[in-house]
């Protein structure tokens, strides 16, 4: 995505491994699922949601009545960052947008095998900055999904033929909160290695602050985990925002909706910072998908 510019072999990462995913399962899109190394991609062309065929004919099921809740409270909420951009594909004047509906429905295409959809892209110089989305459902309800170990699969190793992540969790401060909607609280840093057309090869590294909550107290079908940058002076991002909605369908299940706000040095090369910003988006919904798949069929949730 952005970059500083370095040639030579990729930086050493140590990888995280997670129990929960054995080596050599297959997930439903046939990718080995590994415990150790980068699990690998294949790219796919950067779409928006006007691309979707059948999104109209597609049924929603997130419950309407929590839609407009999350619309309300969500701004009430002391996030530790201004999320108001990524907040706003979903609410306009504090009501559900067409958006939150049309990324309902597009859920129910994407079934297991999550895929970006971009909603703006502008290059400014030498930064290109986006604003993409991933959905997709699971059957596990809102506060089962907030138990889960999300942060450890955000920061899953993954790569694509150009591109690869990996990341890991700096710190867990869950323990020390209290008193608030609040839940969770971690460090996460990243690193990203991009090879360019032009055969050149550039790396960038970016330390965040995950932070979770519950969207409406005493309601456990909305949460809400929002990360931003924690070093203002990172000299290759100006914003890494995100922020996953997790929501109750009708029928018990959950949809997750990650909106994703990148603004990115570039290095001269804008049409692949949009590629690695639309494909890193689709790797890590699928890493955390099949994550919280696999945290069920092992038992930990009802």
């Amino acid at each position: 995505m952005n970059f500083t510019s370095q040639r030579g072999l990729v930086i050493g990462w140590t990888v995280i491994s997670f129990s929960l995913i054995a080596c050599s399962k297959k997930s439903s899109d046939g990718n080995e699922l590994k415990s150790a190394g980068p699990r690998s991609f294949v790219s796919n062309p950067v779409q928006a949601l006007s691309d979707i065929s059948g999104l109209e004919q597609s049924p929603a099921v997130i419950r309407n009545d929590l839609k407009d809740i999350f619309c309300v409270h969500v701004y009430k909420l002391p996030l530790k960052s201004d999320f108001s951009q990524e907040l706003a594909v979903l609410c306009e004047n504090n009501k559900p947008s067409k958006t939150f509906l049309d990324l309902d429905r597009y859920a129910g295409l994407v079934g297991s095998i999550p895929r970006s959809v971009k909603f703006r892209l502008e290059h400014r110089g030498d930064f290109s900055e986006g604003v993409f989305a991933t959905v997709y459902r699971v059957p596990i309800a809102p506060k089962w999904v907030r138990s889960a170990t999300i942060q450890e699969y955000m920061v899953s190793s993954s790569s694509y033929d150009y591109v690869s992540l990996q990341g890991k969790v700096d710190a867990d401060h869950s323990e020390e909160l209290g008193g608030d909607l609040q839940f969770g609280k971690w460090n996460l840093s990243y690193q990203t290695e991009v090879d360019t057309p032009a055969g050149t090869h550039f790396s960038n590294q970016r330390s965040t602050e995950l932070n979770s909550f519950q969207v409406h107290g005493g309601n456990p079908d909305i949460g809400i985990g929002a990360e931003h940058l924690t070093d203002p002076s990172n000299p290759n991002y100006h914003t890494y925002n995100t922020t996953t909605v997790t929501i109750a369908n009708e029928d018990g299940g959950s949809t997750l909706i990650t909106i994703i706000r990148v603004d990115v040095q570039n290095n001269g090369f804008p049409d692949l910072a949009e590629k690695v910003m639309s494909d890193i988006a689709s790797a890590q919904a699928t890493q955390v998908h099949d994550g919280l798949m696999a945290e069920r069929e092992a038992g930990h949730f009802p």
